[in-house]
């Protein structure tokens, strides 16, 4: 729990300034008359940069997406438009600062680092506080069941390791080709 305005008490762990779903999650809300249904809802992953890809292919120039620079965003525009379209994003990729901190697949997040509170902290300051922690092994967690991200199922879940691990280092590749202009931490 966090302290109001900035998180008060919500089914995520976390808050502004951390990498806890409560500090990354934000609801969505898509209007277009007549073209995206009214009323329908879904937990299907979206991207702030997504709006840049799915804007272009809506406008009719998909083919005007830089090449020269890495574009996170992926075309969501059959997410939007469909009646009961699935999300085109399979994996976000979850930053803390200039460290890769997580990756999410569907209801399942695994976490490499965090901001955690320990005692020597100040508790309950709102977001930006804590301490930056790198896991050894890391930690998964069911957000459908543990929206508090309080449980770690990694022993449990082992198979899904590799998927896991597979994402992560498909992303890192992204920066060879296209390398960050900050100093960032991959591993």
């Amino acid at each position: 729990m966090e302290t109001w305005p900035d998180a008060g008490y919500t089914p995520f762990r976390g808050a502004k300034g951390n990498t806890w779903e409560g500090g990354m999650r934000v609801p969505g809300v898509a209007y277009w008359r007549g073209v995206i249904t009214p009323g329908r809802t879904s937990d299907g992953l979206f991207d702030l940069s997504d709006i840049f890809t799915t804007s272009c292919t809506l406008a009719g120039v998909p083919g005007e997406i830089p090449k020269d620079r890495y574009i996170d965003g992926v075309d969501q525009t059959s997410f939007l438009l469909s009646n009961q379209g699935d999300s085109n994003r399979k994996f976000e990729y979850y930053w803390l600062m200039k460290t890769l901190s997580a990756v999410r697949a569907g209801e399942f997040k695994y976490l490499r680092a965090a901001t955690t509170t320990t005692a020597d902290d100040v508790v309950n300051m709102g977001g930006f506080s804590g301490v930056a922690e790198n896991y050894s092994y890391g930690k998964l967690f069911n957000l459908y069941l543990d929206p508090k991200e309080s449980h770690s199922y990694l022993i449990r879940k082992l198979v899904y390791n590799e998927v896991f691990q597979n994402a992560l280092r498909r992303h890192a590749e992204s920066f060879k080709k296209y390398p960050p202009k900050l100093a960032v931490t991959m591993e």
